[in-house]
């Protein structure tokens, strides 16, 4: 089952200002449509820097 076919649940995060100009600024420049895809592509790839450095 791929990522894209689980379950979704809806979480909630706080982030100062700074951060949220930061997030739609991003999204100005076209990495992502959304917020939300945003913040899934964000954390794939902290995943996947996380399993890299794990293995050497």
């Amino acid at each position: 089952m791929s990522s894209m076919d689980a379950a979704k649940s809806r979480i909630s995060i706080r982030l100062n200002q700074q951060q949220l100009e930061l997030i739609d600024r991003t999204l100005k420049g076209g990495l992502a449509e959304s917020r939300e895809e945003l913040l899934h592509l964000a954390l794939k790839e902290y995943a996947a820097k996380r399993e890299g450095a794990a293995r050497g």
